[in-house]
């Protein structure tokens, strides 16, 4: 088993981090021959579940990965000590990730090598500890298999968003998303003695699939689907401001989830080909899948 990189990026590797800090403790590290992915599942009582994927050629140069299941590897860490050893690698002239072991335990290795002010060349050691896991120990973890849904549309601007619920999350433990195939998206709160609703027009609907079954589609195009999430797992879902997405697509399927694309890199040409399409434009995205509440 073998993983080696030279990380070109470690401004967007620590962002990715970032987005996730709050969500877990620990995290899974799925690494391929061509991507890296980030998996976060968390308690039964939160619900919540992330599922990233960045292209490895937008993160590193040189990289290598070999293990005897299919050239994959599956790593657990802790989330905050991949995010100090992160921190540690911004601005330096050439860093190296590896996996290797120290005093015989599993290590993800940072190699940060820089210049000195007088021009020596300075090197520097942040091992993270790692769990090995085996592909029986994943073979139970898959991704949620979620139906299209009825509606997908483009949330507005992720501050604007922060800024209300900031707000909103003083009234309540629970908020409502609610959107239509007419650009309209709305977010509500309500407690026994107010009830506040934001409402943003003139939002981009994805295009629908036309396989789609017609029972999803049987409302007019201009009444709401919705889903009540709690609070806590919404604002959660903000921290992916860190990697300042361009593109963020909101899938509601009520009585089941809110589903978050968050799209790392800008498409503005996303036509109207769907989800899909404005995916492979993107050097990666993270998923959110948010369990609905009972109001």
């Amino acid at each position: 088993m073998r993983f080696r990189a030279q990380v070109t990026n470690a401004n967007l590797l620590l962002r990715v981090v970032q987005c996730i800090e709050k969500l877990s403790k620990n995290a899974m590290l799925k690494l391929t021959q061509d991507k890296l992915h980030i998996i976060v599942l968390t308690d039964m009582d939160s619900g919540l579940q992330l599922w990233s994927d960045v292209v490895a050629v937008a993160l590193f140069s040189e990289y290598r990965v070999e293990s005897l299941h299919n050239n994959e590897i599956y790593l657990e860490f802790n989330i905050d000590n991949l995010q100090r050893a992160l921190r540690s690698a911004q601005g330096a002239q050439r860093v190296t990730l590896k996996l290797t072991k120290k005093q015989n335990l599993p290590v993800l290795s940072l190699v940060i090598k820089n210049i000195s002010g007088t021009g020596r060349e300075m090197t520097l050691n942040q091992d993270v500890p790692v769990r090995v896991l085996t592909p029986d120990q994943v073979s139970a973890i898959m991704e949620p298999q979620v139906p299209t849904g009825p509606v997908h549309i483009m949330m507005p601007p992720l501050n604007s968003v922060r800024s209300i619920t900031e707000r909103l999350k003083l009234m309540g433990d629970r908020v409502s998303i609610a959107a239509n195939r007419e650009g309209q998206v709305t977010m509500r709160v309500a407690n026994d003695r107010v009830e506040i609703t934001t409402y943003f027009r003139g939002l981009q609907n994805m295009t629908h699939d036309s396989s789609e079954p017609s029972s999803q589609l049987d409302r007019p195009s201009h009444e709401f689907y919705t889903a009540t999430v709690d609070m806590k797992n919404f604002t959660r879902f903000l921290q992916s401001y860190h990697i300042a997405p361009k593109n963020i697509v909101c899938c509601i399927l009520e009585h089941r989830a809110l589903v978050f694309y968050v799209y790392i890199g800008s498409t503005s040409m996303f036509g109207d080909a769907g989800v899909d399409n404005l995916n492979d434009q993107t050097c990666g995205s993270l998923t959110y899948y948010i369990p609905v509440r009972q109001v």
